[in-house]
């Protein structure tokens, strides 16, 4: 079955992809702020995985969840990674923002000791 969209709608999924590779860029930056290389390699891997899945077709089902999982990403970056600086001996300053989600102890209890490798984290779809 061959999905014909009008000019509206390609239009409409243009800007949503755009706007969504704007957030990650953005989300990116509150991450790593402090850390240049990590910032550079993250909007790099950005970067490459929007140029390969740019012939993906629009309004296809791969399109979609290609989008939706870096809507994904861009949360998780935003809300929960937050980075750390040594700043002597076995104290660390964290970098937490306006965007750190922040949970009660109850719920930071039920999420004690579950774990996900930055791999998983990666090749996970949302």
């Amino acid at each position: 079955m061959s999905v014909h969209l009008t000019f509206a709608e390609r239009l409409t999924n243009r800007f949503a992809i755009l706007s969504t590779y704007r957030a990650l860029l953005r989300a990116t930056k509150i991450a790593f702020a402090s850390d240049q290389a990590t910032l550079r390699a993250s909007r790099d891997f950005a970067r490459s995985q929007f140029r390969e899945k740019r012939t993906l077709k629009e309004g296809g089902l791969e399109a979609g969840q290609a989008v939706e999982h870096a809507q994904g990403v861009t949360r998780i970056l935003r809300e929960n990674v937050v980075q750390g600086r040594n700043v002597g001996g076995e104290k660390y300053k964290l970098n937490i923002h306006e965007h750190t989600q922040r949970l009660d102890n109850d719920e930071a209890g039920r999420l004690k000791g579950t774990k996900k490798s930055f791999k998983e984290i990666k090749d996970s779809i949302f």
